[in-house]
């Protein structure tokens, strides 16, 4: 774990954001995976997962990863390469083999809509539809510098809204108890 985290921190070093990121989506989804009742490695893992998703960003040029406005569609593709390329640069690390296939679908869809390989439902790997959840919920309760962060309300109201096109709707019931039990926020309060 210490040599993971070791390499983590030398790749996020040039971006601080993403090195928060990295820690905030760690916590989520170690809590996420206690909340589902997953077994003490199973949370590790999680967490190995949450620190280390967006390893592969290092090989996006920086204009695009702190661009502050609007990516254009050529520089959200460059973008978007960031998790294949993640999984690429750890499937030559001995040890982390179960993190590669996580990382690599981090950004599927559970309508089939995501990428890099257009997976849908259950053939998106459990770790990678929790991963889902929390990324995205770190980014839209985190200010970034083209924009300001959502309240916790709209933020679950957006997850609830996307269950069952982007989200597992099943991970999206499981966090919203998480959220509500660690912040003592009411999900239903939100309609």
């Amino acid at each position: 774990m210490d040599a993971i985290e070791d390499f983590c921190q030398q790749i996020y070093y040039c971006d601080p954001y993403t090195s928060m990121h990295a820690e905030h989506v760690a916590d989520l989804m170690a809590g996420l995976a206690s909340q589902i009742g997953m077994t003490s490695d199973e949370i590790s893992l999680a967490y190995m997962v949450g620190v280390m998703h967006d390893v592969g960003k290092i090989k996006t040029p920086e204009h695009i990863l702190t661009k502050p406005g609007r990516l254009t569609a050529d520089e959200f593709e460059v973008m978007k390469r960031h998790a294949a390329e993640g999984a690429l640069m750890l499937a030559a690390s001995e040890g982390v083999e179960p993190i590669v296939r996580i990382m690599r679908h981090h950004h599927e869809r559970y309508d089939g809509r995501g990428y890099p390989d257009g997976l849908a439902g259950e053939a998106i790997p459990l770790f990678s539809r929790m991963l889902a959840i929390c990324d995205s919920f770190d980014a839209m309760t985190t200010a970034r510098c083209y924009r300001t962060p959502v309240s916790l309300g709209e933020c679950l109201e957006e997850i609830r809204r996307c269950a069952g096109s982007q989200f597992d709707p099943a991970i999206c019931r499981e966090f919203a108890e998480f959220i509500r039990e660690r912040f003592g926020f009411s999900f239903e309060a939100l309609g």
